[in-house]
């Protein structure tokens, strides 16, 4: 059940390029989410109205936001993790890629 006076946030793993492969580790204003943000899944909590911080770690690299929420405001991220620029000449070449894993606010 929704407060009022919360906002939401969501955040979502769902990218068609997303490598659908390496765990991503989510942190909140530095309280870390259970579990792990799996492809396909949407994880999502009630927050203050405010400024607050977003970290996701896919055990190799890591990406933080901020953002500002009010009151009765869903708050929207996808979350995609796939490979880097030049990632796929890597993979033919080494048979491994450095994968990034980033944010994007969704409108």
């Amino acid at each position: 059940m929704s407060t009022p006076a919360a906002a939401q946030l969501e955040i979502t793993r769902d990218h068609p390029q997303d490598i659908q492969d390496r765990p991503v580790f989510l942190w909140v204003d530095g309280e870390k989410w259970e579990g792990v943000l799996r492809y396909g899944k949407t994880f999502a909590r009630e927050l203050p109205p405010g400024r607050h911080t977003v970290k996701v770690h896919n055990t190799l690299f890591g990406y933080t936001t901020e953002f500002d929420s009010v009151a009765g405001e869903t708050v929207r991220f996808r979350c995609e993790n796939g490979l880097t620029g030049g990632g796929m000449l890597m993979v033919l070449m080494m048979g491994v890629a450095y994968l990034r894993v980033r944010l994007v606010r969704v409108p």
